[in-house]
């Protein structure tokens, strides 16, 4: 079964994040990451651009709009994102569980039920 991680933060929670620690905390990614590929169970990973480049495209009263620029203050943003292949929902839990994004932030966890090829 293939289940997407997301990792979620919200700004403030990296807003006091010292140089050592931010070094410490991209180490911590790298080992996860590297657990993840010696376990066979990673397909895709990849880390997302600062928000500040993001697009929002949204409907608004039958009308497609588009923001640029960061989400609004205190709205929780994905960082990233990682795809594995598991047997099951407990083994997706438990390797979000296992990411170090979730000491600061959240993963979510959802089965990828359709994939286009």
């Amino acid at each position: 079964m293939k289940f997407l991680l997301l990792c979620q933060i919200q700004p403030a929670a990296f807003a006091t994040v010292s140089a050592e620690d931010e070094q410490q905390m991209m180490e911590a990614m790298m080992a996860f990451n590297q657990q993840l590929t010696q376990a066979g169970v990673l397909i895709a990973a990849g880390q997302l651009a600062m928000p500040d480049t993001a697009q929002k495209v949204y409907g608004d009263n039958g009308h497609i709009r588009t923001r640029s620029g960061p989400a609004l203050a205190g709205d929780t943003q994905i960082g990233g994102y990682y795809v594995v292949d598991v047997p099951g929902e407990a083994a997706a839990t438990g390797w979000a569980a296992k990411c170090p994004i979730a000491m600061f932030g959240a993963i979510e966890v959802r089965e990828i039920v359709y994939a286009a090829a």
